[in-house]
């Protein structure tokens, strides 16, 4: 095909450019229109979005333009925020509102948080996402701005509850709902001996010694699974093996919801507080001599024993013991021999009765014994109190040597024959009165002293009269 004539050349070349001019304003006008739009869109999430947002300039820290909610936020109009230094909202230091914008900017770092002063005064805690938009003059940043005062508060909460239950003087335990341990503070292992890794994913069963009832693991284990809270005290064992008591608060957890999700127990060692009421009980309730029962603990007793007897029909027996020679001791070597006695007086007396049995020490040389759950016939009970009280003045009768010590002597023994004169008093059905029992008995006593002393004698029926062993 011929080329076109030359005189062709120029028209041709017109036209061309022509047409590349017409296609190349239509593609300029469409993506002026793309990014008119594309502006719209922006301006109108700028605009209506819930979250604070500023534009700033990223060289002067000020603000060019800030959203509905920015104002809110901050307490100032539209027009009193744009122009505005950032430097009169954020409480940080000037050097610092500097810096943050030129990291931003520079993209070594878009997150911070900081404390904004509002217009009402009031601080509040912000985190703040910045960002450079490109190619813009000045160079300009979008802050997107979120409150975080709550959160910062709830951490600073959890962080000074970490911290007491750190350093708390109470021992803590959480528990997963099946009962294994999640979490043990530092007083847990200085009680325990256990250190917090040979805890973790075991059960609270390892700090058990047995000697806590059943039924108070029953009682906890069923209030904590129900949602409420268990108060007691247990009887726990160390890692060492010492035995040690805890008062113990168990409460449920329960997450937003209400779902429990773990079993927290806040713990105290009580071990010297237990053993403090001991000792004032073992005072209250028991003579400082001989360690036996006193007349408190004897009359207590003897109620339970005559209750015992009117629910069983068993017959029950009280003898009152007075040792015979008991003076002439104390007057030829003192006080502290005839304590000597005495306390081998009560030695001999618990190896003569049974568990049940009590011995009490009545005051002076005078003794009580109490036979629980004797037979349910009047003649055999008679025998076997009978026995008992032979076997005991028997074991008083025989010889005492007393070995009496003093600093920067040499020790001494004293020899010393003792008797004792017994009066016993049956009872059954607590038909009588405490006082009668008593009565009887010390009455019978007497009668075994006037017989001529290192006897047995039993009540009688009939009132002041006693009979010998059967």
């Amino acid at each position: 095909m011929p080329l076109p004539n030359l005189y062709l050349w120029p028209a041709l070349a017109t036209l061309v450019l022509m047409l590349l001019a017409g296609g190349l304003g239509w593609w300029v006008l469409r993506s002026q229109r793309a990014l008119h739009r594309s502006e719209k869109r922006f301006r109108n999430l700028f605009e209506q979005n819930s979250s604070v947002m500023l534009f700033m300039d990223a060289l002067t820290g000020h603000i060019l333009d800030a959203n509905e909610e920015a104002a809110r936020y901050l307490g100032y109009t539209r027009a009193e925020l744009v122009g505005m230094s950032m430097g009169r909202i954020n409480t940080q230091l000037p050097e610092q509102n500097m810096t943050a914008p030129t990291n931003a900017f520079q993209k070594k770092r878009n997150y911070f948080e900081f404390t904004y002063r509002l217009a009402c005064g009031e601080m509040r805690e912000v985190e703040v996402y910045a960002t450079p938009l490109e190619n813009d003059v000045p160079p300009t940043l979008l802050a997107i701005v979120h409150d975080i005062t709550e959160r910062k508060q709830t951490q600073d909460m959890l962080s000074k509850f970490s911290i007491a239950v750190e350093q708390s003087p109470a021992s803590v335990v959480i528990t997963d709902l099946k009962g294994t341990i999640q979490y043990v503070n530092p007083r847990f292992t200085q009680i325990t001996g256990y250190s917090s890794a040979e805890a973790l994913g075991q059960n609270p069963r390892i700090l058990s010694s047995m000697q806590t009832a059943h039924a108070t693991y029953v009682d906890m284990w069923n209030r904590i699974t129900s949602g409420k809270l268990w108060q007691g005290e247990l009887h726990n064992k160390r890692k060492n093996g010492d035995l040690y008591w805890e008062e113990i608060n168990v409460a449920p957890v329960m997450n937003p919801a209400g779902v429990m999700t773990h079993y927290v127990a806040v713990k105290t060692d009580i071990t010297e507080r237990k053993e403090l009421q001991e000792k004032v009980h073992q005072l209250a309730f028991h003579d400082a001599l001989t360690q036996l029962p006193n007349r408190h603990l004897l009359n207590d007793r003897l109620r339970q024993s005559m209750a015992s007897s009117k629910r069983s029909h068993l017959y029950g027996a009280l003898m009152f013991l007075d040792l015979d020679n008991f003076k002439p001791l104390n007057d030829l070597h003192g006080h502290d021999v005839g304590d000597l006695l005495l306390i081998e007086v009560a030695d001999r007396l618990k190896h003569c009765v049974r568990g049940i049995d009590t011995v009490a020490r009545f005051g002076g040389d005078e003794f009580v014994v109490i036979l629980d759950e004797l037979a349910a016939g009047e003649a055999e009970s008679t025998l076997q109190a009978g026995q008992v009280a032979e076997k005991i003045r028997l074991a008083l009768a025989e010889p005492y040597l007393l070995a009496l010590t003093a600093p920067g002597r040499a020790t001494r023994t004293v020899q010393h024959h003792c008797s004792a004169s017994i009066g016993v008093a049956l009872f059954v059905d607590h038909e009588d009165r405490l006082a009668d029992i008593f009565k009887w008995a010390d009455t019978a006593m007497y009668l075994a002293k006037a017989a001529g002393r290192n006897q047995v004698r039993f009540h009688a029926a009939d009132a002041g009269s006693a009979t010998s062993l059967p």
